[in-house]
């Protein structure tokens, strides 16, 4: 979809988003407005309905509609019969199938993909193994491959894809080149965006998969369908320090709402640090663990009374804590998010290491330390919501209409609707296992 609200035109034809700029942000406004009140509603409203929702003018929201049937996922709906004499009142819906958005979170040696609707509902989903040795032309293969899987499961065509966001594990330059990664070799140097939008015909967004996890993180602590913007009214909401721990550790930063980028969009890349170990025993970034093969066999060890793997935790928090404090004096967040593969043991993990950053700290202000929210699914849930922000025009024909990032989580691995399930082909059980990073 090309066309999209921009704001009236006057009588003479001139666009008003030309001759009245401020007078085109309003109508946006209102649009992106009524159509997320016909979204989250989930069924047909009226003028009047619309009106009281949205606190516009019922005239207002008649020419707003008026544009919507011709712009946006909007249809009539049967008139709605009021309780007085009279005529049926016009009614309209919101039509999330009719288009697709793909949120995609790429692994070394997997690629997962989650299909939304237009209204944000997980609708179809697949998982994909890359095979080792491949090269970058072949791991585009295998995107395109998942995402068409995972289009088809959901009951649509390919052709119905409207934006998609892809989370990568590396390093992007301004011009959305990959220039340095440890995970995915064969793409340093390739532009995901450009290839896969010139395949699918649509917008793609391009992101570092621990950016995006992020910022998912920080939207889904924000207040609930404020519609909040980067740059707006900043709280400590808006702030926070998110780590990945997991076979390596990756930092990433949120101030202001916003991913931190920095002017080389290096911020929070410590691995880039000639010399950086956040363990005397990690290698090339990767952490190694003596009590057990991974880090999730000691933390199982020392829950079942292990003091081996007991004392190797401890150790390793006090080893980490130090690079954690330096970061959080940098930019004194009220929030430190815990994420990958580790999360998931939660205090046994969240207590040793709040009490080796906060005895690094000797100021009072000490910020909390707690776990994702979305555990491995951060990246998908970013991918998804940073590409609805970001395309808001192309997927929904108006810009700048609020995703519903807190109707995500525990929906990425559950089950899909029904409707959709006995058209869905099956995923082999080997697909669906994801690395910890």
């Amino acid at each position: 979809m090309t066309n999209y609200i921009t704001g009236f035109h006057n009588w003479h034809g001139v666009p008003l988003s030309i001759q009245d700029p401020a007078g085109a942000a309003v109508r946006r406004a209102n649009a992106a407005a009524c159509l997320a009140v016909l979204r989250d509603q989930e069924r047909p409203l009226t003028i009047a309905e619309l009106a009281v929702a949205t606190r516009l003018a019922r005239p207002t929201v008649d020419a707003v509609i008026g544009d919507l049937l011709e712009t946006g996922p909007v249809r009539p709906a049967r008139p709605q019969r009021s309780p007085g004499a009279g005529r049926p009142a016009r009614a309209y819906t919101f039509t999330a199938g009719a288009g697709r958005v793909a949120g995609i979170d790429i692994g070394s040696g997997s690629v997962r993909v989650r299909i939304a609707d237009l209204a944000g509902e997980i609708v179809g989903r697949a998982e994909a193994i890359v095979p080792a040795g491949i090269d970058g032309s072949g791991r585009l293969r295998v995107v395109r491959g998942a995402v068409r899987q995972a289009i088809r499961a959901s009951g649509a065509d390919p052709a119905d894809l409207r934006a998609a966001g892809i989370g990568v594990p590396g390093i992007l330059d301004h011009d959305g080149r990959i220039t340095q990664s440890l995970a995915v070799p064969d793409w340093i140097g390739v532009d995901p965006a450009e290839r896969l939008s010139a395949s699918w015909g649509c917008p793609v967004l391009v992101e570092n998969d621990i950016k995006l996890a992020a910022l998912a993180e920080q939207r889904l602590r924000a207040e609930p369908a404020t519609g909040a913007r980067p740059g707006s009214d900043a709280t400590s909401d808006d702030d926070l320090i998110f780590l990945q721990i997991g076979h390596r550790i990756s930092a990433a930063l949120i101030m202001n709402g916003a991913i931190l980028q920095g002017q080389h969009r290096l911020a929070g890349e410590l691995g880039s640090l000639r010399g950086m170990r956040w363990t005397e025993s990690s290698k090339r970034g990767r952490l190694h663990w003596r009590a057990g093969r991974t880090g999730q066999q000691v933390f199982a060890r020392a829950r079942e009374g292990d003091r081996r793997a007991a004392a190797e935790i401890t150790e390793f928090c006090a080893e980490i804590a130090p690079q954690i404090a330096i970061i959080a004096l940098t930019v004194d967040p009220a929030l430190i998010v815990i994420g990958g593969g580790l999360s998931r043991a939660g205090d046994d993990l969240v207590a040793p290491l709040t009490e080796a950053v906060h005895h690094m700290l000797m100021a009072d202000g000490k910020p909390v330390i707690t776990t994702s929210l979305l555990k491995s699914n951060g990246t998908l849930c970013g991918a998804l919501g940073s590409t609805f922000e970001t395309h808001s025009a192309q997927i929904l024909g108006v810009p700048r209409v609020p995703p519903r990032w807190h109707r995500w989580p525990g929906t990425f691995d559950g089950p899909l609707p029904d409707a959709l399930v006995s058209d869905a082909p099956a995923v082999p059980d080997r697909s669906t296992k994801r690395m910890s990073r």
